[in-house]
Parts: structure tokens; C-alpha cells; sequence
């Protein structure tokens, strides 16, 4: 017979209580060129998460005081450039410029009730950017989404 599956965890949509913190382990960071001992914590207004320095940008996840649909109630707000749909692993999404330069771009996924962020910035005084900060972004969401909590 072949081995039983283990138990899933039960499905929720609900990433409230996810520490984006730790959710990629120090490894990981480092071969995305991420210092893990560069971590800041932080808490803005009830956007926790924690931000990262690089070789070539720095790294900011975090979970955000709003739900996916909050986000994209304000896409057309002048603090959001370029704001556009999309998915992460078939997870709900958005992503956004935070600077009219494009050297930092936010990949936002579903959450439930918060959603979650992954934000990518390069220098603005490095030419050409080392990485496209969006493509980067989503890449690093990519490896994230599969540990968040699991829409039912």
C-alpha cells in the first residue's frame, strides 16, 4: 500500500497571524543576495513585517493593515503607480510602483483579512537597475505564497 498523506492543514484564508518575518529562512534570503543579519523589524500603523538589505536592494515583507480588496479599492490613488492585478501562484494579487523613478514595486497577495506585501527596492543612483524591482518582487512572492494560509 502506499503511505498515507499527511493531514492538511485546515483551509483558511485568514494570514493575520502570518510572521513575514520569518517566513523565508535565512538560506533562503541569502540566495535571493539578501544579509539576514541585516533584518529590521518594524510596525507602521499596523503594518508589521520586516525589511532586509541586499547586494543589490533591499527587501521589505510585511503584513499590511488592510485586506487585498482595500488595496485595490485605492488603485487609482497617486501614492500607487502603475497599479495592476494579478496573480501569485493562482493566490489573488496586486502589484504597484511606490516612486515614479520604478526603483520600488510592492507585490501584494490575498490574505483574507490582511493581506500581505513584498516589496522590492533598488537604488536609485545604481544604472541600469540590477533587478526589474516588479519581476524580483513576484519572484520572491512566488516562494512565499505556498506557506501562507490556504484559501478553503
Amino acid at each position: 500500500g502506499s503511505p498515507a498523506p499527511a493531514p492538511a492543514p485546515p483551509p483558511v484564508a485568514d494570514a493575520s497571524k502570518v510572521d513575514m518575518c520569518t517566513i523565508l529562512a535565512d538560506p533562503e534570503l541569502a540566495s535571493l543576495g539578501v544579509q539576514p543579519s541585516t533584518r529590521k523589524n518594524f510596525n507602521n500603523s499596523g503594518v508589521i513585517g520586516c525589511r532586509w538589505q541586499g547586494k543589490s536592494y533591499t527587501l521589505s515583507m510585511e503584513r499590511a493593515n488592510s485586506t487585498l480588496a482595500g488595496y485595490r479599492a485605492h488603485r487609482n490613488d497617486p501614492g500607487f503607480i502603475n497599479f495592476a492585478d494579478n496573480a501569485v501562484n493562482g493566490r489573488a494579487g496586486s502589484h504597484f510602483g511606490v516612486d515614479k523613478s520604478g526603483s520600488q514595486c510592492a507585490q501584494l497577495m490575498d490574505g483574507g483579512s490582511a493581506a500581505v506585501s513584498v516589496s522590492v527596492a533598488v537604488s536609485r543612483n545604481v544604472t541600469p537597475a540590477p533587478v526589474d524591482p516588479c519581476a524580483e518582487a513576484l519572484r520572491i512572492a512566488q516562494m512565499v505564497e505556498p506557506r501562507l494560509p490556504k484559501l478553503s
